[in-house]
Parts: structure tokens; sequence; C-alpha cells
């Protein structure tokens, strides 16, 4: 008789039935227990999660597929893993509207002084102290510039564009025809966008390529009345260069969803600067965005142990490939 698969899961997709029911029908589902972990990985097929690397894959000689819960997967050795011939997983596109709210909601925050109003209604405005939030921008008119305009870029595209009749340009490694046509998008170099836009928004992948591609030189280039927002991946913005810029009053703010390490520690210099709004990484913390990354993660998974590969959200660095563990 044969058995079912062996499959790890996060224990929180516990509490999703559907994604439960789907892999049980393929899979013995067991959930991660961190003292245990190196013991479950020597007769796992399948599992969601991260921080995959060679000495993982040794110990998990019978694994076929990583399924990552959401669409960055920088801190796995792809290499290592097709070599492995394990395949490896993301969640693009079921994301894109909630980091996209996420982004808005840090740009309305810097622009309109939320966190610094909410502070002087708690503690000083009863009696007029001083402190009184400074002034924000109307957006409509404004520019907003957009780094990596793919799935998640377009949506905080559309809610600016169309919502606040906000200008856009974007630079990308690619054109977004789509965007230059339903949208206005104008395709510019990176410093150009940097230069001439009131409102930045990075939504890039954490490569080798894009890996600190906005440093000092880059920042120093934004108008001192602009802010950048970041709901990608904390390396891509040198976070060292950010602060000096910041502290000096080279530009108006800035909007962290992510950071070089998380959690960021208490002595981190971001945390004394009163010009930045700061989030601990909730860009795709919606009911709907979580169900539906675990969903996507079960659909992954099912079809690589029924055979069906390549799988549907396999990264870019694989697709095409078949394997045959």
């Amino acid at each position: 008789m044969l058995t079912k698969a062996k499959v790890l899961l996060p224990s929180f997709m516990a509490r999703y039935d559907k994604v439960i029911q789907m892999l049980s029908h393929v899979a013995y589902i067991e959930y991660i227990d961190k003292k245990k972990y190196q013991d479950q990985l020597t007769d796992v097929e399948g599992m969601v999660g991260g921080r995959i690397n060679e000495k993982v894959l040794q110990k998990a000689f019978r694994l076929k597929v990583v399924a990552r819960y959401g669409v960055g997967y920088d801190d796995c050795d792809v290499e290592a893993m097709t070599r492995h011939e394990v395949y490896l997983c993301h969640t693009p596109g079921v994301l894109s509207n909630s980091v996209a709210d996420m982004t808005l909601a840090l740009l309305l925050a810097c622009n309109r002084k939320i966190v610094q109003a909410d502070r002087y209604v708690r503690k000083k405005w009863e009696d007029r102290a001083p402190g009184y939030p400074s002034h924000g921008l109307d957006l409509e008119g404004k520019t907003l510039g957009i780094i990596g305009l793919g799935r998640i870029g377009l949506e905080v595209a559309k809610r600016c564009v169309k919502g606040f009749e906000m200008d856009l340009i974007y630079f990308d490694i690619v054109h977004n025809r789509k965007a230059e046509k339903e949208l206005g998008a104008k395709f510019m170099t990176l410093e150009e966008v940097m230069n001439k836009s009131d409102f930045i928004s990075v939504n890039v992948a954490l490569t080798s390529r894009t890996r600190g591609i906005i440093g000092a030189k880059q920042l120093r280039m934004m108008k001192n009345t602009a802010y950048i927002i970041n709901t990608s991946r904390g390396s891509v913005i040198d976070q060292a260069s950010l602060v000096e810029v910041l502290s000096e009053g080279g530009i108006a703010g800035a909007g962290l969803d992510v950071f070089e390490k998380e959690p960021i520690r208490k002595n981190n210099p971001l945390l004394k600067l009163q010009n930045v709004v700061l989030s601990p990484h909730i860009g795709s913390v919606t009911e709907e965005a979580r169900e539906a990354m675990a969903i996507c993660d079960a659909k992954n998974i099912v079809s690589v142990i029924k055979g069906e590969i390549p799988p549907p959200n396999v990264v870019p660095e694989q697709r095409g490939m078949i394997f045959n563990k």
C-alpha cells in the first residue's frame, strides 16, 4: 500500500480549511516544530517555508517542492534547489492589491503627517502646545515615480492615477505598454525618476541587480520636498544612506514597510527620525491576501506531488524545468 507524501506547514496555516482539505487528499500534514525541525526534514516531500540552503537540502533528501508564503524568495538558494531538483514556488499576483493598498497608506501617512498628528492630539492639542503637524500636499497633479512597474507597481499606479489624478513616470528593465496606454505612464531612466518625482514608490524584487540600486547618489537626486515609499525589500535601498539623507533634510520623508534586517533593532537610527513612517513588513497582511497566498501554496505543492510538473507558480529561474525526483 502506497503511503501519502509528508508535507510540512507552518502552524498558522491550520486555520485555512480549504488548504488543509486540498493537501489532505494527497499528503500527510505535519506542522513545523522548531525543536523537531531537523528531524522533520528527513522524510518531507513538500513544505511551505523559506531559508532553504544546501544544509537544509542535504537533510531533506526527499524534498520535491518548497512553496514560499509570499512573492519574495531572496532567502532561498535557487541554484542549490535546482541542483537538488527541488521546485521553488511563490505567490505572484494574489497579494498585489494588499501591498498596493499599504503603499498608499504609507504615502498618505507621510504626506499628511498622520503619525505626528495622532501624537499631537493625544499629548498636546488641548494645550495648543508647539508641534502642530506641518502642511501636506494635494496629490492631484503631483508626479508619482514608480521603480518596478510590475504587478504591484501597476496596482499602485492605478490607485494614484485614477484615484488622485497624479502624473505617472516609471523605471523598469522593460517597458510596460499597458500602463503607458491606459495610465499615461512615461518611461524614464532611474536618475530621471529620482529627480522628477514628488513621490517615489519602490516595487522591485530583490535580486543581485536591484540590491542597493538606490544609494546615496540616487537619494540626493530627489527633490527636498519628495517622499520615498518602500514596500518591496529593504536591501533595495541603502539604509545607511537613507538615514543620512533623511537626517540632513535632503528629502521630505520616507515610508518603510521593509528593512535590510528584520526585525530592526531598538537602536536602529531610523527610530530616532521624525520624518519616517515605519511598519513591520505588513504589506500583504490582509485576511483576503493571506488566505489566497495559502491556497496558492497548496496548489503548488499538490501539483508537484501529483506529478503535474512544472508547478504553476514556479520561480522564473526554474520555468520550464522538469525534475524527476
